[in-house]
């Protein structure tokens, strides 16, 4: 017997057949066309030789169902007859037209140089579907028939991972990143030498849920070390080191990335603000200077040129930034920020006229900025605590200095004492922006939840958006009807009723309504409780027509919490026999009665976003 063939090693297997599954399936796609126009070079003839070759070669290698590879001629009638020559330097342009008339798939294009007595044809397989997926292709040699022979070899090898490229595309687009990965995966075993299949792995790794950045970034390398200016993997690299928190690499990644394209006004601000963000405000500078001074009517570089001058402390840099915003960019003026930074510049540069001078311009523009009249007063008085009070003196009447006053007193705790400000300042001059809501805030926060509700109606009655004032108010009460949770008091859940019920007026919505229900279940609840003990009439009354208001919100509200909706008002149908006995018993002509025991708790939390 003979003896049995030595096992091939594992590896060695699966990469067969992985590289056999891709060329048997290549019929799964529509013929892809190839176009190979000529090659350029000071030699006509061997860049025209060249082209043929490596068309040739390649057309061979495929199956015409596979592979339609347009001649030299078609390509050559075409461009004439557009009034092109053949061997002329095509534009961009120019080229997507040829591509899109014989509508191609891919494109090989080339050069042909000699030196030191050799040959050299330096190509490129592209995809005109994305300019940024391409295989280069280089060949050397004594000769234009061997240089183009290799770049020939090198194109067929790296056609082989097109199709497990085109199957991790569309798994990409389809969100099936696994089979991505495995396709592309398989593309890479197929042409070790990938750059096309790494970068669909790449952008698969980057759309991966999770962290995968040391995958990201060994990918982007193997991709680097054969494309370095390949602008997608500098860009996956980039953002992945950064979220590594390596800066310094990442910086070195973003400046690469840049120099693919440094002209690109997008691509200026993406990096400079990459770069800015990350601590590497000082490589920013002269990216951004450069980018800045190229395009002088780009306001987003020029305001990302001011932030980077002010993160770097660069004063000078950052004045001469500032002041050409201030000429150009009608938003800046509306930013209170603007001046409180271009008068803090001007400060630490040594300039406090003009410092004193932008703060007191952007006081009068924005008298309710508390940063920047906080600066003003630096600036005048040297430090806030005594120029406030200083001010107040000078100024009694001044409403922005007592609302100055209420905002210190608020950050030091003293609430009763930021009250009063705010008191002050809202009898001088009513129409403080969101006065009477902080002065809401202040009386809510010392337990004077009736005088917050009146503050509330007064914002209001001053010109407060009814949409905004609704919204406080409703998130007030959902506050006090969480309190009343804990304390069990109806008085608790009465206060808060009132709450939901304004909010309700003003804006009615699904979230006001089944709180307020819940709180005037609740309310009918404890009412109805504490009846007998009292033979009350009037709470047995009050029972009754919260549970009636209760029914109403609960069923316009139901869709909040649809589960508690339903289990609220079953207990309301359970509840309302007890009522009615009451009021027949304790209305009329007095009578006795048993306490209502509650048999669920209708004081369930719930906490609006």
């Amino acid at each position: 017997m003979n003896a049995p063939p030595p096992a091939r090693p594992f590896i060695i297997v699966v990469a067969l057949l992985l590289l056999a599954a891709p060329l048997a399936a290549q019929q799964e796609f529509v013929t892809q066309t190839l176009i190979v126009p000529t090659f350029h070079g000071p030699d006509i003839g061997q860049a025209h030789k060249a082209a043929d070759i490596v068309r040739n070669r390649v057309a061979d290698a495929f199956p015409h169902k596979d592979l339609r590879v347009i001649s030299a001629g078609d390509v050559a009638t075409w461009l004439e007859r557009s009034g092109l020559n053949e061997d002329s330097v095509l534009l961009p342009g120019e080229m997507d037209d040829v591509a899109k008339h014989f509508r191609a798939d891919e494109q090989i294009a080339g050069t042909v140089t000699k030196a030191n007595g050799r040959i050299r044809v330096e190509a490129r397989l592209s995809l005109i579907r994305d300019p940024t997926m391409y295989e280069p292709l280089i060949g050397d040699g004594p000769n234009v028939t061997v240089a183009a022979q290799s770049v020939a070899e090198q194109a067929v090898a790296a056609r082989r991972q097109l199709v497990p490229l085109r199957r991790c595309e569309n798994a990409l687009r389809a969100g099936q990143l696994p089979q991505a990965v495995a396709q592309a995966t398989i593309g890479i075993v197929a042409y070790p030498a990938s750059t096309l299949a790494r970068t669909c792995l790449l952008r698969t790794l980057v759309a991966m849920p999770g962290q995968h950045d040391d995958s990201v970034i060994a990918v982007a390398h193997a991709i680097l070390a054969k494309t370095p200016g390949n602008a997608v993997a500098l860009e996956d690299m980039a953002t992945a080191l950064d979220d590594r928190h390596d800066y310094a690499a990442g910086g070195d990644a973003w400046v690469r990335l840049l120099a693919t394209d440094s002209l690109n006004e997008t691509l200026l601000l993406r990096v400079g603000e990459a770069l800015s963000l990350e601590g590497n405000a000082l490589r920013a500078e002269p990216i951004v200077d450069a980018g800045s001074a190229a395009h002088p009517d780009d306001l987003p570089l020029l305001k990302l040129r001011w932030l980077v001058h002010l993160a770097t402390s660069n004063w000078k840099a950052a004045i001469a930034a500032g002041e050409l915003l201030d000429a150009k960019d009608p938003v800046s003026h509306a930013d209170p920020n603007f001046y409180l930074r271009l008068a803090s510049a001007y400060r630490a540069d040594s300039e406090p006229e003009r410092a004193l001078s932008t703060a007191a311009l952007g006081v009068s523009r924005f008298k309710t900025d508390a940063p920047l009249y906080s600066l003003y007063v630096q600036l005048l008085q040297a430090e806030n605590e005594i120029a406030v009070p200083r001010g107040l003196a000078q100024f009694p009447a001044s409403a922005d200095l007592h609302a100055i006053a209420a905002q210190t007193f608020k950050e030091q705790g003293n609430l009763a004492a930021a009250a009063h400000e705010m008191r002050t300042a809202l009898a001088a001059d009513p129409t403080i922006p969101h006065g009477f809501l902080q002065l809401a805030d202040y009386e809510m926060a010392l337990n004077e939840p009736d005088s917050g509700l009146a503050m509330i109606r007064l914002a209001l009655a001053h010109g407060e958006a009814p949409a905004v004032v609704a919204q406080f108010a409703l998130a007030r009460g959902n506050d006090l009807y969480t309190a009343a949770n804990g304390t069990k008091q109806r008085a608790d859940f009465e206060r808060a009723r009132r709450f939901l019920e304004f909010a309700k007026q003003l804006a009615p919505s699904p979230q006001a309504s089944f709180l307020l229900g819940a709180s005037a279940l609740s309310v009918g609840q404890y009412a109805a409780t504490e009846a007998p003990a009292a033979k009350s009439c009037e709470l047995s009354r009050l029972a009754d027509s919260s549970l009636v208001e209760a029914e109403e919100n609960l069923t316009s509200g139901r869709e909040v919490a649809p589960d508690a909706a339903q289990q609220f008002l079953t207990y309301l149908t359970t509840l309302r026999p007890y009522v009615a006995t009451q009021i027949k018993a304790f209305c009329p002509v007095g009578g006795g009665g048993s306490p209502i025991r509650p048999s669920i708790d209708t004081g369930r939390q719930f906490r609006l976003n």
